[in-house]
């Protein structure tokens, strides 16, 4: 008995939703649109994976806030960083005492 009340509702609904269909005339703004249940699926699943992708942060913005909070530009502090070179230069020195080799390296940055 229970199943047969849902059909009934079931067809309740379907038979009101055909004739609001009927009374809507189509326009250019509002185009008609029918989707069976598979396709239905299928384009919310597409959409919930773009809303899903779209809310997380991504690292460089969570790195920027981060910087922000702390009261640092991160625009600023990538510019300094590219225009900041780091060099280093070795060199050698050999000195021969008394018949001792002695071999100082020495590292400047």
């Amino acid at each position: 008995m229970a199943g047969d009340a849902d059909m009934a509702g079931w067809t309740d609904l379907l038979h009101t939703s055909s004739k609001l269909l009927e009374q809507a005339a189509p326009s250019a703004q509002f185009p008609t649109l029918q989707r069976n249940l598979d396709q239905l699926e299928v384009l919310s699943k597409k959409l919930k994976t773009k809303t899903l992708l779209s809310k997380a942060p991504t690292k460089s913005v969570v790195a920027t806030r981060l910087l922000a909070r702390e009261g640092l530009s991160a625009e600023q502090l990538a510019r300094d960083l590219k225009s900041f070179e780091i060099k280093v230069v070795f060199f050698f020195c050999v000195v021969i005492t008394n018949g001792i080799v002695i071999v100082f390296f020495f590292f400047l940055k």
